[in-house]
């Protein structure tokens, strides 16, 4: 019922805007991606701000931020010791952190009243960072193996982030079904080359860790090698690659302007 009812008022709106009057100039812009059929019609992931120079040119700035932290239950309170010493609750984290940025130019041509096509040139680059953090119960001085009440809680992290850059060349247009507001498509051509860095390791406490993995309490552990972490989406010895085709953006965009 839900995507009936934006099926039917998008196609009330751009009935509407038979007399709508597209950019005159010296107007900014928010756009956001719109999908009346999806689940989530209105995607904010991607906000696009745009600032007419005049009627038929314009500078446009894409930006992009997403943090996420899941935290789950890997051992209860009193898992591994119920009576005192109360092992304490541990769990798993994963955090992902990506940003990214694209400015870039258009320019419109007549079109008509309210529909305005466009050409546009876009450098994009992004950057981002996964990780996986998993809590531990155990001495930390070997002395201590066996007497819980001295046991500590560690952490042991990985971690691998990805650098990206671009150059689309785009085309485009938007229909505007009222003076403000307007919805459009854009697709084009596309470079683009991403890069991984090193995977980390991180451990909040080195005897901890050399102790519970059998390891002499004085070994050094492993901080960083170059090569690829997996648990996020990435592949095996995975390090780079550079993509060229068309690119497409799947959902309409709609945006409005103002002075």
């Amino acid at each position: 019922m839900k995507k009936l009812m934006f099926a039917l008022a998008l196609t009330a709106l751009v009935t509407a805007g038979a007399t709508a009057q597209k950019q005159m100039g010296d107007e900014h812009n928010i756009e956001v991606s719109f999908s009346p059929l999806g689940s989530s019609p209105i995607d904010g992931t991607v906000i696009k701000y745009r600032n007419f120079l005049d009627d038929n040119r314009a500078f446009r700035l894409s930006f992009m931020l997403n943090t996420t932290t899941d935290t789950y239950v890997t051992a209860q309170e009193g898992d591994f010791s119920a009576e005192d010493p109360v092992s304490p609750q541990l769990h798993d984290i994963y955090g992902s952190t990506s940003f990214g940025i694209a400015p870039g130019y258009e320019i419109h041509f007549d079109g008509t009243d309210n529909l305005s096509p466009y050409f546009a040139i876009e450098g994009y680059f992004m950057t981002g960072k996964d990780s996986y953090e998993q809590e531990f119960w155990g001495p930390n001085d070997i002395d201590n193996i066996g007497q819980l009440e001295k046991n500590v809680t560690w952490s042991y992290t990985t971690s691998q982030g990805f650098n990206a850059i671009g150059l689309n060349l785009l085309f485009g247009a938007d229909y505007y079904f009222t003076d403000m507001m307007y919805v459009g498509f854009e697709a084009g051509l596309g470079f683009g080359s991403t890069n991984v860095t090193n995977f980390e390791y991180e451990i909040s406490d080195l005897v901890a860790y050399n102790l519970s993995n059998g390891l002499a309490p004085d070994d050094d552990a492993p901080v960083s090698v170059a090569g690829d972490f997996d648990e996020f989406d990435l592949y095996d010895g995975y390090l780079s690659t550079s993509e060229l085709g068309n690119v497409f953006q799947g959902s309409l965009r709609l945006g409005f302007l103002f002075q």
